[in-house]
């Protein structure tokens, strides 16, 4: 493993194409990273059911970020990391958000305090967690089981409002929670982020993270963002998340959207070359 670079990364809409789920544009940048022993580090919102067959699939033998920071699960292959390794039983979670349980009791005080109407996962079927995300009916079972995180949907809305983002926000911190905003969906959690996740994991890893690189697209990977030296902006199909562009005029930004823009830019990383800023 070297010492001197660690990539954290988003994965839908980053590593991830948005649509198709596909990884394969990014395959070149993985295997560069993995032939120099630079770990990756997903951070994501989707559960630990789900994160688990992707990072297979990956090729990643690192620790995990799941649910927006909620937990870390310990790395597949213990070489290098310390802490919450796998056990006889599987990964072991090192739990870092308030239990699910607590928020699907708060969200009905959410929607009345925030005057609006929500719809939480927890409502929802398989098929139309599927039809809502785009995902197959299995992989769509697989994020129904949520831990510490409960995406919902607002009646009414379409797109991106900002004032409503805020206004939940606002009334989710009157009782301890957070309100974030994916790619598709609002969620409700406790006080903790994916820069929780990402200090979480360098406190894992026996050896000093030099350097650090983390790729976001959506306003969820704000904290993300903030926790590393050098964040790097993913655009989406209409370009870069204002939010995102707002909080990090200095950050760079990938070329392309998805796992295109992933691949070119950590290609560049790797050359050592910087990659556009957003406010040039």
């Amino acid at each position: 493993m070297t010492a001197g670079l660690i990539v954290f990364s988003d994965l839908d809409g980053c590593l991830l194409d948005r649509d198709t789920y596909s990884f394969e544009p990014a395959r070149e940048a993985l295997e560069a990273l993995r032939r120099r022993g630079v770990p990756v580090v997903a951070c994501t919102g989707k559960t630990q059911a789900e994160t688990a067959p992707l990072v297979a699939r990956l090729g990643l033998r690192t620790p995990f970020v799941v649910e927006n920071g909620g937990g870390v699960v310990g790395p597949s292959d213990p070489a290098g990391w310390y802490g919450p390794l796998p056990g006889p039983n599987g990964p072991r979670l090192l739990a870092l958000g308030v239990p699910r349980g607590r928020l699907l009791g708060e969200l009905p005080r959410l929607a009345r305090d925030a005057g609006v109407g929500l719809r939480g996962f927890s409502t929802m079927s398989p098929e139309e967690v599927a039809a809502l995300t785009g995902l197959g009916t299995k992989e769509a079972a697989l994020a129904l089981h949520r831990e510490f995180d409960e995406p919902f949907l607002v009646a009414g809305s379409e797109g991106r409002d900002e004032a409503l983002d805020q206004e939940l926000d606002a009334c989710a911190r009157r009782i301890g929670l957070r309100v974030s905003h994916g790619g598709r969906l609002h969620h409700l959690h406790g006080p903790h982020d994916k820069g929780h996740g990402v200090r979480a994991v360098l406190g894992l890893w026996a050896a000093p993270a030099v350097r650090t690189v983390a790729l976001g697209d959506a306003a969820s990977d704000l904290p993300l963002l903030q926790a590393v030296a050098r964040p790097i902006l993913v655009p989406g199909p209409s370009g870069v998340d204002p939010a995102l562009a707002a909080a990090l005029p200095r950050a760079e930004c990938a070329p392309r959207p998805g796992p295109e823009g992933w691949n070119a830019a950590l290609l560049s990383v790797l050359d050592g070359a910087v990659l556009p800023r957003v406010g040039a």
